[in-house]
């Protein structure tokens, strides 16, 4: 759909009537248990580890039940898919937008966009990423409610994916008061809307706003005031926990071979093998290794741990499924792949990381036959020391 398409499916103004006749509809249930319940079981047919999984998804259930949420944490954790599991809790649709640091109050609001009629150059409303989702999940809720209509769901919702990587504050706008407190009852106003029923649009009670926060890499993302993160829940969403280990790799691997089959293996891969292969067990050894050795910090000395998420074990398998179909039979021939694997696509994660963890991490590898890591870990020490 081309943006000019955007313009015209919104123009209409049934559709913003439809969203303040709908606006005061609450979800539909506040059943706690049985929604976490339903969270556990969508979280595991994904295959998502999360730590101390029924209280975490307790407190996102309780957090939507109350209003927006921001599912903050290191990268890799799971934080996107989650927001759609959560979305599938509540029975709702959801769409996703990435922000960016050029988000504006004309991305996230809308404003006038320049298009060309009858040969003619003009300005037509555009409505930006909020009040668009809203009017969808308006347009959902009537379905539901319409005998005629065969919608099942109750609501739409919004995913804004990075979240810090806009200056949000600035970009929300007039929906600064829409998500407070004291606005329940104010529609967003929309400067731009060519007529009285335009000029605004009511969110529905049952609309939402899930975002995700990368909590690692604060060189590149925005911090929020007070003000505006009083309007979101914040829940962290850390990496699995020391006792998850095993069952972290388990999913990993069970991932990373389906990634494959559906990619390149066809009928003669079997993910199984590959999950039970003894070549991989041997690689997953060292990778239970490093990450208890890692991830979870040292309480004595006090170093912080290195939260590498489980997104980064899938890369490091996906790499070995690559390799397994002409690896030579021994326990140690993916050991080779698995040194790339790690330079490739671990030890660039370091870049954030204090001179204490990547002391940590260059002890861990003397023990190692990994050499390719640990030439990457070098290089990565000497760009971080000289600026290069």
């Amino acid at each position: 759909m081309s943006l000019s398409d955007d313009v015209n499916l919104y123009e209409f103004e049934e559709n913003y009537r439809a969203a303040e006749k709908v606006s005061q509809k609450h979800l539909e249930s506040a059943n706690v248990p049985e929604l976490t319940a339903q969270a556990l079981k969508l979280a595991e047919a994904k295959n998502l580890l999360l730590p101390d999984a029924e209280a975490l998804l307790e407190r996102c259930v309780i957090a939507l039940l109350g209003g927006h949420i921001v599912l903050q944490g290191p990268p890799g954790t799971g934080k996107t898919t989650l927001a759609y599991v959560l979305a599938e809790t509540f029975n709702a649709t959801a769409h996703l937008e990435t922000a960016t640091a050029d988000w504006s109050t004309y991305d996230v609001i809308g404003g006038l966009h320049p298009t060309s009629k009858r040969g003619m150059e003009t300005l037509v409303p555009w409505l930006g990423h909020v009040p668009r989702a809203a009017l969808d999940c308006a347009t959902v809720i009537s379905r539901q409610a319409d005998p005629e209509e065969s919608e099942t769901h109750q609501a739409h919702w919004l995913i804004i994916d990075e979240f810090s990587r806009a200056e949000i504050d600035k970009a929300i706008g007039p929906l600064y008061t829409v998500l407070g407190g004291g606005g329940d009852d104010v529609p967003l106003p929309l400067w731009f809307g060519d007529s009285e029923e335009t000029n605004a649009v009511w969110l529905p009670k049952r609309f939402r706003i899930i975002a995700t926060m990368n909590t690692v890499d604060t060189n590149y993302v925005y911090t929020f005031s007070q003000g505006l993160s009083r309007r979101f829940q914040f829940v962290y969403v850390g990496v699995p926990q020391k006792d998850q280990l095993e069952a972290e790799l388990k999913q990993s691997r069970i991932s990373a071979a389906k990634w494959y089959k559906d990619t390149y293996g066809g009928d003669e891969f079997k993910a199984e093998a590959f999950v039970a292969d003894p070549k991989v067990a041997h690689a997953t050894s060292i990778l239970i290794d490093l990450l208890s050795t890692l991830r979870y910090g040292d309480e004595a000395t006090g170093r912080p741990g290195w939260p590498l998420g489980t997104a980064q074990v899938v890369d490091v398998y996906r790499q070995l499924a690559l390799r397994l179909p002409t690896a030579p039979s021994e326990e140690t021939a993916l050991i080779a792949a698995l040194d790339l694997a790690l330079a490739d696509r671990v030890i660039p994660q370091a870049g954030n990381l204090t001179k204490v963890q990547l002391d940590a991490t260059e002890t861990w590898l003397q023990t190692k036959p990994l050499p390719r890591t640990k030439d990457a870990l070098q290089h990565l020490r000497m760009a971080s020391s000289t600026g290069y």
